[in-house]
């Protein structure tokens, strides 16, 4: 019953991260270019979102990383990209390193879709993953920039798990030197 509850919670995440991705997100990437102004300092990188009553005030979750550059891979019949991460972050005040890799594929509409997971973990040794689900885009400097969800699971009973079931709105952005800063905002 557990799994039927996440399956039915991942199918209103990736809904719900369309209709952000189409009507509230797109106005609001002044937040990451503020809060890596800031150097990922996210105290004041706030409340462009807050038009939701499901989503508001500061992020819970950033992350920086550094991506591989894209090989082009086909799954299933679908050709795509497949980028290798790994970086640093915190969620929930929790500090952990992430090592991940994403599926991008490009669309007739020149839009991205992005299908990714990531293994995180802390200094105690405190394991847990996320996996999300994005729509973007790579403008004229070659920086790809994307808006979706995330949902982390772990098993710990220790602070990590603080985190399973955790549902995000993200913002990610990515230059065309593979450095990436992702923003996340609790979905409650």
């Amino acid at each position: 019953m557990n799994n039927y509850k996440i399956f039915i919670l991942t199918i209103i995440a990736v809904a719900m991260s369309l209709v952000c991705s189409l009507y509230l997100i797109p106005s609001s990437h002044t937040i990451i270019k503020k809060a890596m102004a800031q150097t990922a300092t996210t105290t004041n990188a706030s409340t462009t979102l807050t038009n939701s009553s499901m989503i508001s005030g500061n992020p819970i979750f950033t992350e920086t990383d550094k991506s591989t550059p894209p090989k082009p891979v086909v799954i299933n019949g679908t050709s795509g990209f497949q980028v290798s991460y790994s970086g640093n972050g915190v969620v929930k005040g929790i500090n952990f390193s992430a090592v991940g890799t994403v599926l991008i594929v490009p669309r007739s509409d020149k839009a991205l879709d992005l299908n990714g997971h990531a293994v995180i973990a802390t200094n105690n040794g405190e394991k847990g993953t996320y996996t999300f689900y994005s729509l973007g885009y790579t403008d004229a400097d070659g920086t790809t920039k994307d808006n979706g969800t995330a949902t982390f699971h772990t098993t710990s009973s220790g602070r990590l798990g603080v985190v399973d079931n955790l549902l995000l709105v993200l913002e990610d952005q990515i230059d065309k030197a593979g450095n990436g800063m992702a923003l996340g905002w609790e979905w409650k």
